[in-house]
């Protein structure tokens, strides 16, 4: 749940970076090709990840965490075709949803508080990988922490770079994840932003306003760009989502990690209304994908989650 309004949105496209491809190199700037992330082993070494659930949880992380996706190879431009000549021809809304869709405008307000890392975990991992590539650290032993959720001693103010987590929820995520190494701001709504300025009053939060409305008119970075703008599973409770998306563009982050569920894999009516009633509408991922593109983001790449079938982000 965030708040929405913002202004100022730059011109252009904004690139949204998925996990491992930043669009600018071959095999990805991750050292990666064909899919494949390099895993930090307990000796410091490196082994190519695959899309094996079992090989992931038995062989590379002991804590049972997951940084693989499933990725499209290709856009499937015809069916991406389609749906813009549906669109275009006016048998699609503006949210690139069929006319015939019926979404859900008195969505009740959803509060989070209490998930820890239980979904969209693949996404704020991805959002830390990206990070390290953005802005890169001598210190490996502090990586490796991270990246088992290990609280990182020491002086908070050498933390670096920049990232920003748009309907933060409970925090968790980004506090596991990001904050360790990372200099984060998260913003949330009433009752969460009380409940993460108690559980976390080290952190940096923002209140974005009233639930599934409104976002901050203005924000002040002090001048800093973000690296990076997270904004897992929020869209979907956004009665009016080009109001969030004009904020999201107004940051004017380096890069986007934007997640939705997927409409094909939750239980719910295809053609709507939502089966959870915290939702507003949901997407398919093409569908999802040229919505943003409409809005003007650049989608570089676009993912299922592994963890959680139901994931899907670009």
């Amino acid at each position: 749940s965030i708040g929405g309004g913002g202004n100022g949105a730059p011109h252009g496209k904004a690139l949204i970076l998925v996990a491992f491809v930043i669009g600018y190199t071959v095999n990805g700037i991750f050292g990666v090709s064909k899919g494949g992330i390099p895993f930090q082993l307990q000796d410091g070494g490196t082994k190519a990840a695959t899309t094996n659930i079992d090989e992931i949880v038995n062989g590379l992380q002991q804590s049972g965490d997951l940084f693989a996706f499933t990725h499209y190879e290709k856009d499937e431009e015809e069916l991406m075709e389609e749906i813009r000549r549906e669109q275009e021809s006016g048998e699609r809304d503006k949210f690139y949803l069929p006319k015939s869709y019926k979404a859900r405008l008195d969505n009740d307000h959803y509060v989070d508080t209490s998930n820890t890392d239980g979904y969209q975990k693949e996404v704020y991992m991805a959002a830390m990988l990206l990070a390290r590539r953005l802005v890169p650290s001598s210190d490996n032993n502090n990586n490796n922490k991270a990246e088992h959720g290990e609280q990182i001693q020491g002086n908070r103010g050498n933390r670096r770079g920049f990232v920003l987590d748009i309907g933060t929820g409970s925090g968790y995520k980004l506090v596991k994840f990001l904050s360790p190494e990372f200099k984060t701001v998260g913003f949330e709504t009433e009752p969460a932003i009380s409940f993460l300025r108690q559980k976390y009053p080290n952190e940096t939060w923002v209140d974005s306003g009233t639930p599934e409305e409104s976002l901050p008119e203005s924000w002040n970075s002090d001048g800093k760009k973000p690296d990076i703008c997270i904004c897992s599973d929020v869209i979907e409770h956004i009665r009016n989502p080009d109001d969030l998306l004009r904020f999201l563009l107004s940051l004017q982050c380096r890069s986007y990690i934007i997640s939705t569920p997927k409409r094909d894999v939750l239980r719910s009516a295809f053609w709507g209304p939502p089966g959870n009633r915290h939702h507003v509408r949901e997407w398919t991922l093409h569908e999802f994908k040229l919505y943003l593109e409409s809005q003007g983001f650049h989608v570089i790449k676009s993912f299922d989650g592994i963890q959680h079938a139901s994931t899907q982000f670009a």
